[in-house]
């Protein structure tokens, strides 16, 4: 492929200390050294990088930055604006989030093409999807934390036993297991917002309090609990991972297995789990044939939640579709991200999909670009 350079890709992160002050490090490294063979240059850069004060209309185009080379690492600089954004930011706060869209919007005005939109947060995901005959089935039941009294109903709706977690992306960090021991007692059981697991017993009384405490402002989504553990009792969850291409159509890109810590509920990968091939993996606790059709479930749904999604969202270029399979093999869909980490198919040593996760991005990028000079010339 020509190496002729046709634009640039600015990638935004969340700030955090060290250098570079961002996450990701490896995956952006390697988009870095990737983006040059596909025709395009690949620059880091946190939001508040690229927040000119008030009337400095001359930083207006030009973003603080970070950039890559084999021979030096990483360096700082000062860019022009990107021809398009690569939103990677996951947001602590709605503050936060509320700030990042501002920015978006601001470079949109000033030219910069945004790489794909985010989905709003799990409730709205839910109730969009809920909508399909064919995807419903699969949906666990799904309530909007909003006190005492949802905390009251959900728990008659779901046997005394149920799951919280924020409506926005957390990476399996400050979620909570709620279970009625009996009238006088609950355990809760999860991780912080830190990501510390925790187990309580505490009395009845003083569940509501507890749980607005823990919830604070951030919005939370009520689940049913469902058993989510292989043979050995370790919870586990499968990802899909699927990108648009470089003719802009969605793929799968892998499925692989996460599986969580011995003592944990989730299997987030961030919370000290490991990954597996998926295929093996359920093999091992449903036979061959039913999880070739647990596998089977799984991507034919993959296949039809993007196209659902971006009619109702908008223009997506990537999700993260996580999967729970219970223990009778009845598959789930536990939640959707537009944010996805591809660390799992470097952990199961799957390199075709580990490859084709860091390409697609670039691909897609260049698609789009490609797409908008073919406009502009004809």
């Amino acid at each position: 492929m020509s190496s002729k350079i046709i634009g640039t890709l600015g990638v935004m992160a969340c700030r955090k200390p060290g250098f570079p002050p961002f996450a990701e490090k490896q995956f952006l490294r390697e988009l870095s050294l990737k983006s040059v063979g596909l025709g395009m240059q690949v620059f880091v850069f946190c939001p508040d990088d690229a927040s000119p004060a008030s009337g400095a209309d001359s930083a207006a185009d030009r973003i603080k930055g970070y950039r890559f080379n084999p021979e030096e690492g990483w360096s700082t600089g000062t860019f022009p604006l990107p021809d398009i954004v690569y939103d990677r930011c996951l947001h602590r706060s709605g503050e936060e989030t509320a700030a990042a869209g501002e920015l978006l919007n601001r470079m949109s005005q000033l030219g910069v093409k945004l790489w794909s939109r985010g989905l709003p947060g799990k409730q709205k995901v839910h109730q969009l999807l809920k909508r399909s005959s064919a995807i419903k089935p699969y949906l666990p039941a799904t309530l909007s934390y909003t006190g005492a009294e949802s905390l009251s109903r959900a728990l008659l709706a779901f046997g005394g036993r149920l799951f919280m977690k924020p409506s926005g992306g957390s990476q399996g960090r400050h979620t909570l297991y709620l279970a009625l021991t009996d009238q006088q007692r609950v355990r809760l059981q999860g991780r912080d917002r830190s990501n510390r697991m925790f187990l309580h017993t505490i009395p009845v009384q003083e569940m509501n309090e507890w749980v607005g405490s823990f919830t604070g402002r951030r919005r939370f989504i009520i689940q049913p609990f469902l058993k989510l553990r292989n043979g050995n009792g370790h919870p586990y969850d499968i990802r899909s991972l699927v990108q648009k291409n470089d003719r802009g159509i969605w793929s799968v890109t892998g499925i692989a297995v996460r599986q969580g810590a011995d003592q944990g509920l989730t299997s987030n990968l961030h919370g000290g789990g490991t990954a597996f091939p998926a295929l093996p993996y359920l093999t091992t606790d449903f036979g061959e044939e039913k999880a070739t059709g647990i596998m089977r479930t799984i991507r034919d749904l993959s296949a039809q939640l993007p196209a659902l999604l971006e009619e109702g969202f908008g223009r997506l270029g990537e999700l993260g579709i996580d999967f729970g399979v219970d223990t009778s093999g009845r598959v789930w869909i536990l939640e959707v991200n537009s944010k996805p980490g591809r660390r799992a198919f470097t952990l199961t040593g799957d390199g075709h999909a580990a490859r084709l996760s860091v390409e697609h991005p670039i691909q897609y990028a260049r698609y789009l670009l490609l797409r908008q000079l073919r406009r502009v010339n004809t």
